[in-house]
């Protein structure tokens, strides 16, 4: 009983364990969750995939009935900024294979940070709502809406970043997630491979979702499953007029800003993100991480909850 912070230092408990326990773990542990938090994005996702109505008494009911479902996590791994220097776009400024650069190399490749999340990752405008209005707990879930106003209409901000991505295998027009390890991450210090997507751009909402909503009032990924395989990422480009934001906002409780002109909404197995402007912050599950450059890969059914039927 809890919120989503109370599930995710539990996950990054298991996450500081050996490879092989980590996996001995999430594959013998049922994880039951009844929303007690301020959010329970999570314990509202597994509600509506099972077609429950949210509350307390619907989540200890599922855990009665027994059921289990596969949920699909994601690992992150953070380059801190300070480690940065030296990197652009993953390639070294100085390509010579000198003993220094390959020093350098490793060294930034072993302070590698690893997190493992249920929930999303925000960068932007939803990461300030969320960790910005920090000062405005008191008001409940209030406080990002508070927030949304005060920094996406009446004191914006614009935010650089260059993000590369690894779209779905796509077979006869519909999208196949992988459920096997078919591709390697690349490390830091290398490009991109081939067959990613990059895009660099001032963007205001970068917000990538793995379940349906990250709040019990917010619907925000209204296209997200609870085992398919996929990050589905939101993104807005500051090019977008504010009143288009506004509109988004106010129908995120309905999942309707989907259909709003100027959100994109593009899914991947993988993606990497390179904030080329630090004034917003590394948002996972809530919790405020170091800044610096991210990349992630899902899990697709890495770990076991108390759900009902789920498609």
């Amino acid at each position: 009983m809890g919120g989503d912070g109370i599930l995710n230092e539990i996950m990054q408990g298991i996450r500081s364990r050996p490879q092989h326990d980590q996996e001995q773990i999430l594959s013998s542990i049922k994880f039951g969750i009844v929303g007690c938090g301020t959010s329970n994005g999570l314990a509202k996702s597994i509600l509506h995939w099972s077609g429950e109505e949210y509350g307390a008494l619907e989540s200890i009911f599922q855990i009665c009935k027994g059921v289990v479902a596969t949920l699909d996590i994601a690992t992150y791994a953070l380059l801190p900024k300070h480690e940065k220097k030296g990197v652009v776009n993953g390639v070294n400024n100085d390509e010579s294979d000198t003993l220094a650069v390959q020093k350098m190399r490793q060294t930034q490749q072993s302070n590698v940070k690893y997190i493992t999340s249920f929930l999303s990752f925000s960068w932007g405008l939803i990461a300030d709502c969320d960790l910005e209005s920090e000062c405005l707990r008191i008001l409940g879930t209030l406080r990002s809406d508070i927030w949304a106003v005060y920094r996406g209409v009446l004191f914006p901000r614009r935010y650089r970043a260059r993000f590369s991505y690894l779209p779905p295998r796509v077979n006869n027009g519909d999208e196949v997630c992988e459920q096997d390890s078919s591709f390697d991450m690349p490390k830091f210090v290398e490009e991109v491979p081939e067959g990613w997507v990059s895009v660099e751009d001032d963007f205001t909402v970068f917000w990538a979702c793995q379940t349906s909503h990250a709040s019990y009032n917010m619907f925000n990924c209204p296209m997200s499953k609870m085992n398919d395989g996929l990050f589905h990422i939101l993104v807005v480009r500051a090019s977008c007029p504010r009143w288009r934001l506004i509109l988004m906002l106010l129908q995120l409780e309905s999942g309707n800003h989907i259909h709003c002109k100027g959100l994109e909404v593009i899914s991947c197995r993988a993606y990497r993100l390179e904030p080329l402007s630090y004034n917003s912050y590394n948002d996972i599950d809530g919790e405020l991480v170091e800044d610096g450059v991210i990349q992630a890969h899902m899990m697709p059914r890495g770990a076991q909850f108390f759900a009902g039927k789920v498609d």
